[in-house]
């Protein structure tokens, strides 16, 4: 029951309830905001596009989903609050986690000239993307260059940025034309994705054989999760399953690409087991988990899973009440479905980078992974409401959630750079928000779970590990008699002056000429950049906002 008080509080902020508002409109049944404070907090990220308030607002609905599923298990109802700020933080997840002291952000390879925005013969722009080496490989040699900006550079200025994206196309590799806005809602790719919810939620099939029952502590106790993802979105959507209690397994081939930075920042809360389901060995124990798991999470390449032979005819014939949740880029059925892509050309094709560069002198990036971290958000969002629909109806459930589509909606939440002011990240959103927590490895430390239960907390019961760490021949975990115990506590490490290498900024940011990219690890700062935010930690007003 919504009380008069609680109805005072809710979401006062129109942009927070705006991007609230757009993921209750695709679930099959309504969400209460009023459960929800959104506390205020200053932003970090730099941009017309309001990254904290959208960020708010989404987590803000996830939020309400997990509660609803907690209450049909017999959970006590929920109030939930959320910080501005620390909602803002948690989109740069990887950046901001420390291991000892030091950044886990140790790899500078990612950030090569193969990875930016270039431009091109007719005047515009091009974002490609090579993290991994068999992409850096396939653009270096479409390209016909080395790898270094002036040799990109030289290359891309050849063609124009048509005919850049159209050639790279068959050979699937993530270059795209940067695009406003209003030319993606024009594109037969766009036109396609406007069509779709924030999420896709649908049902097949009413079979019962599965249900999650009434739940002891956690409103995901006792719910398992397969997963088969690389990178952020797909972990992430699985780490925040693993914060509301859900058995979550991570599965990894053992040869192949790992960003370990990013690997540490979203393997919370999950074991990781080393498995080759080319294999027979392989295909036969991936089966066995699939067929008692109530979630697959897959954000493989599209088509990946099919051809490790496992479509949906035999997901669902292993397991009628799956619930099979699907992260790409761009969503099936539309022209791009078969693509690759990343944060970065997200962020390109749908007018995010255009709209947040109309002031700069390049075009740049939105420096927070607001596509990553967020198509992660809505991705279990649509988990939680699949479980949450299943527990009453029974059936396959098929959740998708796409960067395109996360990109598009972050579009219209910009205003006026003016209207807002910014505070660096500093030490003292440790101290804020931060928490330690002791692993075999040592003491992590990092930012505190998005959003606060009133009776259930968010946490992750393991720590990050490496690939491996656990078994494949690992089951299911029981659900524990006891209610658990938070294995983290307020950052002892930020208070005590602990975390050696954070550089004070406002974010990642990433150039259009591909010179950008430094990370909150760097020993310098651009200089233009240092002296902005020295000006700004002397003045009082400033000092004291940063809370």
């Amino acid at each position: 029951m919504i009380t008069e008080e609680l109805q005072k509080k809710g979401m006062t902020n129109a942009l927070q309830k705006k991007a609230y508002d757009a993921v209750a409109q695709a679930l099959p049944f309504e969400i209460e905001p009023a459960k929800i404070t959104v506390e205020p907090g200053v932003s970090y990220v730099q941009s017309p596009i309001r990254a904290h308030d959208y960020a708010a607002g989404l987590m803000a609905a996830g939020a309400s989903v997990v509660e609803r599923l907690g209450r049909l298990r017999g959970l006590p109802s929920q109030t939930m609050t959320l910080n501005r700020r620390l909602c803002g933080l948690r989109l740069n997840d990887l950046q901001l986690q420390f291991l000892n002291g030091y950044s886990t952000l140790m790899d500078n390879w990612p950030i090569g000239p193969d990875n930016g925005t270039y431009r091109t013969k007719d005047g515009r722009y091009v974002t490609m993307i090579g993290l991994h080496p068999h992409l850096r490989d396939g653009l270096l040699d479409f390209l016909q260059c080395p790898n270094s900006t002036a040799g990109i550079r030289s290359a891309v200025e050849k063609k124009t940025a048509q005919q850049l994206e159209d050639e790279t196309a068959p050979l699937n590799l993530p270059l795209f034309v940067m695009r406003t806005h209003e030319e993606w809602l024009d594109h037969p790719q766009g036109k396609a994705t406007e069509k779709r919810a924030m999420i896709d939620i649908e049902q097949k099939g009413s079979e019962r054989k599965r249900v999650l029952g009434k739940a002891k502590h956690r409103p995901l106790e006792g719910v398992r999760v397969l997963e088969l993802t690389d990178v952020v979105s797909g972990p992430q959507g699985g780490q925040l399953l693993a914060e509301q209690g859900a058995d979550v397994i991570k599965v990894q081939p053992p040869m192949g690409n790992v960003v370990y930075p990013i690997w540490m920042a979203v393997s919370w809360g999950k074991r990781n087991i080393l498995l080759d389901i080319k294999s027979t060995y392989g295909k036969k124990r991936f089966a066995e988990l699939l067929g008692s798991a109530d979630v697959l999470v897959d954000s493989m390449a599209p088509g990946a899973i099919e051809r490790l032979g496992f479509e949906e005819s035999a997901r669902c014939r292993l397991n009628p009440n799956l619930v099979y949740a699907k992260l790409s880029f761009a969503a099936p059925e539309t022209p791009w479905a078969d693509r690759k892509g990343f944060e970065q050309t997200s962020q390109a094709v749908t007018g995010v980078m255009d709209t947040h560069s109309k002031k700069l002198a390049e075009p740049t990036l939105v420096a927070a992974l607001i596509t990553d971290a967020l198509t992660g958000y809505l991705l279990a969002t649509g988990v939680v409401a699949a479980l949450s629909e299943r527990e009453e109806k029974g059936g396959y459930w098929h959740v998708g959630a796409y960067l395109t589509r996360c990109a598009a909606e972050a579009v219209p939440f910009a205003a006026p750079g003016e209207a807002e002011e910014y505070a660096p990240v500093t030490i003292q959103d440790f101290i804020d928000f931060g928490v330690d927590q002791v692993s075999p490895f040592g003491t992590f430390t990092r930012l505190a779970p998005s959003v606060q239960f009133s009776h259930t907390p968010s946490m992750a019961m393991l720590p990050a590990s490496w690939p491996g760490t656990s078994p494949d021949i690992s089951e299911w975990m029981p659900v524990a008699d006891a209610p658990p115990k938070a294995p983290h506590y307020p950052s002892k490490v930020a208070r005590e002056d602990g975390i050696r290498n954070l550089t004070v900024c406002y974010g990642i940011p990433d150039r259009g000429d591909a010179q950008g990219g430094f990370g909150l690890a760097s020993k310098e700062l651009p200089a233009d950049l240092k002296a902005e935010i020295e000006r700004y930690m002397k003045t009082p007003s400033n000092r004291a906002a940063r809370r």
